[in-house]
């Protein structure tokens, strides 16, 4: 059986525009740079990256919507750019801007109308809509108002409808939950999991919100500057040796409450204790030998040392340390001021 996605050495750079006239063009931007992968039938296969990475780029070329300018990428075994037509019905798309409904049809009306487009009898149309309306929380008077008095999560939980009911083996998702609420967020992070789970169907989820991430992906890439870089499973293994604890305050009072703990029956579970401070919460963490035994001891030091204990997190990998750490590396070094001696 061939991969649900394979992308093979994918180019693209789109040429630098001239803001005047009389001035060369700008250098041409890269936005993908020979990128490789393979997403297997049925997985669940994730893109992080800052924003301008390249992963909405990535998204349209394997939609058919951008041409690349070197390297290939197949939807289950099919050229993407020869076999434009049936790449299409391949594939259902949400993006975080739609703009495809008809504001002054209902959402009954929009789904009515695109479902006639794949062939979609109205009587499967119903059958389908029924249990993703209802898990989504669209009822069926909503389903009958007019599109343009949609709130942004109506307006999003409509576009997954309709990418659901069409029931294509493949679903690409463009920052899903991007400007929703925690609730709509979390319904919606549900029904993926639900639907798309039930049904084996491939999912291409490039996201922000590294939350949606966790939930969902099986395996995760970043991309930066337009390169690829694979870091597997999310969650990571599952033994727990890894303690964090965030506290409030600053990282010198931090280090210095850490400080005596090396020498301490604490210290001598741990290899290392690293402080890292940001925007006024400061981690500490250690890779120890015994979990179980080290956190009640930390956070009673801690607490004795007047430190205010905001979170502790047990898991042995963490997906939002792990992008950081990997987009600083990547920064170039700043230039050093030209000596005036």
């Amino acid at each position: 059986m061939p991969s649900a996605i394979e992308v093979r050495d994918l180019s693209k750079q789109f040429p630098g525009d001239r803001i005047y006239p009389w001035r060369p063009p700008r250098p041409a931007t890269v936005a993908l740079d020979r990128v490789s992968f393979e997403v297997a039938p049925g997985e669940v296969f994730a893109l992080i990256g800052p924003n301008g990475a390249g992963k909405t780029t990535l998204l349209k070329i394997l939609s058919t919507l951008l041409l690349p300018s070197s390297g290939s990428a197949h939807i289950r075994g099919h050229d993407v750019v020869s076999d434009e037509a049936w790449t299409r019905a391949q594939i259902a798309l949400v993006t975080n801007t739609e703009r495809s409904f008809y504001y002054r049809l209902s959402g009954w009306q929009n789904l009515r109308f695109f479902a006639s487009l794949y062939n979609i009898a109205p009587q499967v149309l119903e059958s389908r809509v029924a249990p993703v309306a209802e898990s989504l929380g669209l009822t069926d008077e909503i389903l009958r108002r007019d599109y343009r008095t949609y709130s942004t999560g109506m307006q999003r939980k409509l576009q997954f409808t309709r990418a659901f009911v069409l029931q294509t083996p493949l679903l690409f998702l463009d920052e899903p939950t991007s400007s929703l609420d925690p609730v709509s967020a979390e319904e919606i992070r549900h029904a993926i999991s639900a639907e798309c789970r039930g049904r084996g169907q491939t999912v291409l989820l490039s996201a922000n919100n590294l939350l949606d991430v966790e939930r969902l992906a099986d395996r995760v890439a970043i991309i930066h500057r337009g390169r690829l870089e694979m870091i597997g499973a999310p969650t990571g293994a599952a033994v727990e040796r890894t303690v964090r604890v965030f506290v409030r305050g600053t990282g010198d009072v931090a280090r210095a409450a850490v400080r005596g703990l090396s020498s301490g029956p604490i210290g001598a579970l741990a290899a290392e204790w690293e402080v890292e401070e940001r925007a006024g919460i400061v981690a500490i963490r250690a890779e120890t030998a015994d979990v179980r035994r080290v956190v009640p001891a930390l956070l009673d030091h801690l607490w004795r040392e007047g430190l205010a204990v905001e979170q502790v997190d047990l898991r042995p990998f963490v997906l939002e340390e792990e992008f950081i750490r990997r987009v600083e590396a990547s920064r170039p070094e700043p230039e050093e001021a030209p000596s005036l001696g």
